[in-house]
């Protein structure tokens, strides 16, 4: 891992108070990665992601998808011969440069409870599909979780288990970026731990709870060998993408229609160059983006900007021989903690739209 981590203190969640040297040496072994080159071919291949957390669970609507609008989902992706990959696939065929198939999409489910593997998991046997299950390892055994022998069948079912943290905790409420990096690395650390005692291995794969993240989170699980790392804003994975920050689009509540699924599996990726700021959290209210955006496939002329889903901002470009800048900036304060800027754009073989979006978080308003 990175000189950086040398400075930081023995990390109290390991046994014993080791030195941190030990800590990092403990949670390479738990990994057993072998070594991933970052290089990506430059390629316009392109998966589509979803994530889905509870299934048929009517007391957190704003969470949970119908049991017959998934099936619904599965049977449009069966009768229209997509292609389901497991996270691993996906990342697996980027990084080796190896096809993705025209229609190929990633089914995820965070979390783990208990209604995904008795209303999900059944459906996805039914159409013979996989899926990647980010586990909240802390939870699990939990009334309304899975708990780790349900885990352990469920990957004999064709799942595929991911971490998405032991605490589920807010990291970047915690305002010192030692301290955070401290948390978030116990956090890890714990949760790789719990996974090698439950399952007789520690994942390579991760989810940001809450899909909050920041550069620091990310160096963190590249140093610790992860492969990738998903988040929760939406858009479309692709050869060029970062893969520690995927996007995925959510299918809960009112998101999960299947019109929507249908729309969002047939997404193309807008491309970026460079985007100011990189971070995700919130400096002003509203705040600004500056975006340059690869125009190649795009039809910049029907280029349209999104707050929240609503058409609420300013936007500015400037377009070049092979590029666009567009600077966005929503006309109103943004109320809630996570917050989006959403482009999209028509391709120009004007064979579908495409999309790309930066998720905004508000620490100073609290979800604790």
């Amino acid at each position: 891992m990175s000189g950086a981590y040398n400075e930081m203190k023995c990390m109290p969640a390991c046994k014993h108070n080791p030195c941190y040297g030990l800590a990092v040496l403990v949670l390479a072994i738990l990994l057993i990665l072998p070594a991933l080159s970052p290089t990506l071919p430059q390629k316009h291949d392109r998966i589509v992601c979803f994530v889905y957390h509870r299934f048929g669970d009517d007391r957190y609507p704003s969470t949970s998808v119908p049991t017959e609008m998934f099936r619904g989902h599965l049977a449009y992706l069966s009768q229209n011969n997509f292609n389901v990959w497991t996270m691993g696939q996906a990342i697996n065929a980027i990084r080796n440069e190896k096809e993705i198939p025209s229609r190929t999409v990633v089914l995820t489910i965070d979390d783990g409870y208990r209604s995904f593997y008795e209303n999900g998991l059944p459906l996805l046997e039914e159409f013979g599909y996989p899926a990647t299950l980010y586990v909240n390892a802390q939870n699990i055994g939990y009334k309304a979780y899975m708990n780790w022998d349900e885990v352990r069948k469920a990957e004999k079912r064709g799942i595929e288990i991911g971490n998405h943290s032991s605490s589920h905790r807010h990291f970047l409420d915690i305002p010192d970026l030692s301290d955070r990096k401290e948390a978030f690395f116990n956090d890890l650390l714990t949760a790789q731990t719990t996974f090698f005692d439950s399952l007789g291995y520690s994942p390579d794969l991760y989810a940001y709870p809450y899909g909050e993240y920041d550069h620091m989170m990310k160096e963190v699980l590249k140093d610790a060998g992860f492969s990738s790392a998903a988040a929760q804003y939406s858009g479309v994975l692709h050869r060029n993408s970062d893969l520690f920050e995927i996007p995925r689009f959510s299918m809960v509540g009112p998101f999960a229609t299947l019109k929507g699924f249908i729309q969002k599996s047939q997404m193309k990726p807008i491309e970026v160059i460079t985007k100011e700021p990189e971070d995700i959290v919130m400096k002003n209210n509203p705040p600004t983006m500056i975006i340059t955006l690869d125009n190649k496939h795009i039809d910049t002329e029907y280029l349209q900007c999104f707050v929240n889903g609503e058409r609420n901002c300013i936007t500015e470009m400037q377009e070049g021989p092979d590029y666009v800048k567009v600077k966005i900036v929503s006309r109103d304060h943004l109320p809630g903690r996570r917050s989006l800027y959403t482009i999209t754009a028509p391709s120009k073989d004007r064979k579908g739209w495409c999309w790309y979006s930066h998720v905004w978080v508000n620490t100073e308003v609290s979800e604790d």
